[in-house]
């Protein structure tokens, strides 16, 4: 597991084992919650690899990828940053991917919903979601599209400790739109959400969220997504596969 961390991230194809994984995923944990520096073996090396995708170009280039592992593409607060896996951890409501960027941010999303941050201007620490309908198995079409779905998410926001606040949430299909920031896939080719909150306070609300879905794999797995964890506060996500290296093009990051 550290090799790989240091290589370029988690490895999809390759497993996670021994003591030396549950001690970087414990010190990951405490980074993640308390937020201090402390065992910070783990979560450095991660941030190192993400880092290592730039190898000293600014954050707007296109970085050297290791096709090996798995990217994630964000526009966050108008920047492009490239996102590297760090570990999976298993829920029985769904799996969560922990992603890192060479600036040291963290964005945890589970079946490609937010459901924590650490190291923005505005951070998520802790996400509870009751009744959270899974994203339907099959694709849509206006004759089986799903009829509005409702679930609650309860998240704790930092700066200002504000613990507690309730969203009340309504997803509805929509037709794809012309207006998204998606750079590796046809927005044609999803299916498409689109979630809309009613939050207590009235001051936590939060804008429209968008989510595109992809049933290749014959199940559904969302490619991109367009959410917000304040009014301020915007950023879009896309599963990003590396484009393939043209012949005797220098060896990329990580290999």
């Amino acid at each position: 597991m550290l090799r790989a961390l240091l290589d370029g991230g988690h490895s999809l194809k390759g497993p996670r084992v021994g003591i030396a994984t549950r001690l970087i995923k414990c010190c990951l944990w405490a980074t993640f919650f308390l937020g201090v520096g402390g065992c910070s073996s783990g979560s450095s090396a991660i941030v190192e690899t993400a880092r290592a995708l730039y190898r000293g170009q600014p954050s707007a280039a296109t970085p050297n990828f290791n096709p090996n592992f798995a990217y994630l593409r964000a526009n966050i607060s108008g920047r492009t940053i490239y996102m590297v896996l760090g570990y999976l951890d298993p829920r029985p409501e769904g799996t969560v991917e922990v992603w890192y960027s060479g600036g040291g941010e963290v964005v945890r999303l589970q079946n490609g919903r937010l459901v924590g941050t650490t190291g923005l201007t505005t951070d998520w620490r802790a996400v509870r979601i009751a009744d959270w309908p899974a994203w339907p198995a099959v694709a849509s079409t206006p004759s089986n599209a799903p009829i509005a779905q409702h679930y609650v998410r309860e998240r704790d926001v930092m700066p200002g400790y504000r613990f507690g606040i309730s969203d009340e949430i309504t997803r509805i299909s929509i037709p794809a739109p012309g207006d998204t920031a998606i750079a590796g896939a046809d927005p044609k080719s999803l299916q498409w959400y689109e979630e809309r909150s009613v939050s207590r306070p009235a001051t936590g609300s939060l804008p429209t969220a968008r989510f595109g879905i992809s049933y290749k794999t014959g199940t559904p797995v969302v490619i991109y997504s367009e959410q917000c964890i304040s009014n301020n506060l915007c950023m879009s996500f896309e599963r990003w596969t590396p484009p393939t290296p043209a012949a005797g093009a220098p060896a990329s990051a990580g290999t």
